[in-house]
């Protein structure tokens, strides 16, 4: 379950990594991540659910779907300043127009995980409670906790991605051309 749990977290970090055409501010969605597992445990110790097979199904494919509300987030921010905006400003804007979409989308799955959390069905010799909540203990957990500790991080990296972007400026300077006079006979002179 451990290395299921790191494929489908470096999947994820490698689409992202191609979707933002960034190696650093995936980091900031992959966080999402963790805080969906502190949702899990929670929920489990609450509803003094072990941590069985469909428990740990339900983590696996929870890393697919917490990091959606981060993406949505980052994304946004990330067109905003490709818009000319300003960093904070973006975040400011991007949190407001997404916050309401993020909930919608969150408590619709919630709500719909519910009948599968207060289950006594089993499936294959399993009950399928711990897998609805599982799923519904990290969503509700990594999203309302995404909508800050995110966008901490997104400004904590970004400005780690463009203080490397000024180090690699200054440790390889480009070489340019010698500039030769401006007006002809202006060397003459």
């Amino acid at each position: 379950m451990g290395f299921a749990i790191l494929m489908a977290t470096t999947f994820v970090f490698l689409l992202m990594g191609v979707l933002f055409e960034s190696i650093i501010l995936p980091f900031s969605v992959i966080l999402s991540i963790p805080l969906a597992f502190f949702g899990v445990y929670w929920t489990l110790f609450l509803t003094e659910t072990p941590m069985g097979d469909m428990a740990n199904m339900g983590t696996v494919v929870l890393i697919g779907v917490v990091v959606n509300n981060a993406i949505v987030l980052v994304d946004m921010i990330n067109r905003l300043r490709e818009g000319g905006m300003d960093r904070m400003e973006a975040i400011l804007e991007a949190g407001h127009n997404r916050y309401r979409p993020i909930l919608m989308t969150t408590f619709t799955t919630v709500f719909g995980l519910i009948p599968m959390a207060v289950s006594v069905a089993n499936m294959m010799g399993s009950p399928i409670a711990p897998l609805g909540r599982t799923m519904m203990g990290g969503l509700i957990s990594s999203t309302f906790l995404t909508l800050l500790v995110v966008l901490i991080f997104y400004t904590l990296l970004d400005d780690f991605r463009l203080a490397l972007r000024r180090l690699a400026r200054a440790a390889l300077p480009l070489s340019q051309p010698e500039r030769g006079p401006l007006v002809e006979g202006a060397d003459d002179e």
